[in-house]
């Protein structure tokens, strides 16, 4: 009969430590999960105001599209340079006899 009891007992003392264990960590978890979100948002309000400083002006708008520009102007500038290049060799190819009184004198 001993036996008995001490099933019983464990079996009340485990229901009555879990009852207690939510009645005593509920609120403790739910305090922490409103720091938990605070510091979150927090922290978010702050890298994105980081995002937002980071983020260019007109004026570094307005320099970023120059340079595109004058970058546009230069690979213009070698394309042309470029064509001129492959002419001369298409006219070296195409005139051998040429390129060949040009070595002899």
């Amino acid at each position: 009969m001993d036996m008995d009891l001490v099933v019983i007992f464990t079996f009340i003392s485990t229901i009555v430590l879990i009852i207690t264990g939510g009645v005593v960590l509920f609120p403790i978890s739910r305090k922490l999960a409103y720091f938990l979100e605070q510091a979150t948002r927090d922290r978010a309000d702050r890298l994105a105001g980081g995002v937002r400083e980071a983020l260019p002006g007109p004026a570094a708008n307005d320099r970023l599209l120059q340079t595109l520009s004058e970058l546009q102007d230069q690979v213009g500038q070698i394309a042309e340079r470029q064509a001129f290049t492959e002419q001369l060799l298409e006219r070296r190819r195409d005139d051998p006899d040429r390129e060949a009184d040009r070595h002899e004198g």
